[in-house]
């Protein structure tokens, strides 16, 4: 009997990249991309509806990002986080190392992000 797939939740501002992270991981049966939310207190509300084994998260102009990644975890405390995000990997790491389970950039393609989903939900 196949493994259940892996539930995803995405929290990004922008609801066009929601569309094509949804689009990339109905390509893989693995994958369940199950929601998504485009502000910081649906992104909270949503990972306590969903209990996504993996939240992809962007930073989101959130006033202080750390903190909606501990809401987030919070929420749905079983959840892997992965912080990505349009800015560096140097501006996420002092805010987010040893916070995310894995940090990427959007210039990080399709991909990276699905062996990052399938990497922190194998630990």
């Amino acid at each position: 009997m196949p493994a259940e797939p892996v539930r995803v939740f995405h929290c990004d501002d922008s609801r066009a990249f929601t569309e094509l992270v949804r689009f990339w991981l109905a390509d893989h049966p693995d994958l369940a991309y199950v929601g998504a939310a485009h502000d910081a207190a649906a992104a909270v509300a949503g990972a306590a509806e969903h209990l996504p084994d993996v939240v992809v998260l962007d930073t989101m102009g959130a006033p202080d990002d750390a903190s909606l990644l501990e809401s987030l975890r919070e929420a749905a405390p079983a959840a892997r986080v992965i912080v990505y995000s349009g800015f560096s990997r140097a501006t996420l790491a002092p805010t987010f190392a040893g916070r995310a389970d894995a940090i990427l950039t959007k210039a990080d393609d399709e991909r990276e992000l699905v062996s990052a989903i399938r990497a922190v939900t194998a630990r």
